[in-house]
């Protein structure tokens, strides 16, 4: 109860920082435009092709230095390594300045020189973006990660997707949600990094991530699970159920509920319907078991 407390304290800090994060950023820029047409309109910027170039290219560095500063923190704030965000901050100030640069280029100019480099760049551009078309899916689909909180560090989640395809594993009675499982470590610029229940790091990339149904168990409120098993008609039930409730309860798991499922001619089915929560639920599973086979071993007829 107390880690899902702290995960949604976090969350909420989170969003918090990059609300602030994102006021900051459209202020300064909203700032920085309007400064400069004041300047304009005022005549404090000399009315030349020269001067207005470099007043562009100053307040233009200023505002990409700005968007580049402010998404680094972003990041940050979003658990993002401090060398993958400095990449983002860096990718934000190649694609600034290279904006900038043709402002400037097309105020001292003007566009009929600037057709041919745009015609370039723009069949450029089609083949960059071609080329590294996986890459950009998953830039894109880490921003929207981030930005939506559909999972954070240290959720335990089951992410199900057609993509990959998952083995059913084989116990009877339960419940498989096909999909990987574990816990998320850290959302990054194209990778997003699980350790699973084996404690090996799986690195799944960001679009395959955000196209993906997400079962997050730690954010859930409440939780219920069901374990189902059979026993031999030879065990008495209301002994077995007996059992059973004094077992949870002395783990400390005060709702749940005890049904006889279906019957048979050798064997009938239990069913357990309990409050627990996800990372407890293998360990209760455990110990009720063997609990159960000392009941049933106690109600075998002893060999004379």
């Amino acid at each position: 109860m107390g880690d899902r407390l702290d995960s949604e304290q976090r969350q909420e800090m989170r969003k918090h920082r990059n609300k602030v994060l994102i006021r900051t950023l459209f202020g300064i820029i909203v700032a920085a435009v309007v400064l400069y047409a004041l300047l304009s309109y005022l005549h404090i910027i000399p009315d030349s092709v020269i001067a207005n170039a470099i007043a562009a290219a100053v307040f233009g560095i200023v505002i990409v230095e700005t968007i580049a500063r402010i998404v680094y923190y972003y990041f940050i704030n979003n658990d993002i390594h401090k060398a993958e965000a400095k990449t983002l901050g860096q990718i934000i100030k190649i694609l600034g300045y290279s904006v900038l640069a043709i402002i400037v280029l097309y105020i001292i100019f003007g566009y009929q020189y600037l057709g041919g480099i745009f015609v370039s760049a723009g069949f450029l551009g089609i083949i960059l973006g071609l080329a590294a078309q996986s890459t950009i899916s998953n830039f894109i689909a880490g921003i929207y990660l981030l930005s939506s909180n559909v999972l954070e560090p240290n959720d335990n989640v089951i992410i199900h997707t057609w993509q990959y395809t998952y083995q059913p594993q084989s116990y009877p009675h339960d419940k498989y949600v096909p999909g990987l499982s574990g816990v998320v470590e850290s959302i990054g610029v194209l990778y997003t990094k699980m350790i699973n229940e084996e404690g090996i790091p799986v690195y799944i990339p960001n679009n395959i991530v955000a196209q993906a149904l997400i079962i997050n168990y730690h954010r859930a409120k409440e939780h219920m699970r069901k374990i189902q098993f059979d026993v031999d008609v030879s065990v008495p039930f209301p002994r077995l159920e007996k059992m059973i409730g004094d077992t949870l309860k002395g783990e400390g798991i005060d709702i749940f509920l005890v049904k006889l499922e279906y019957l048979h001619q050798n064997f009938y089915v239990v069913t357990i319907n309990l409050k627990v929560q996800e990372k407890d639920i293998k360990l209760i599973k455990s110990i009720l078991f063997r609990e159960i086979i000392k009941e049933i071993n106690a109600s075998k007829p002893k060999s004379a």
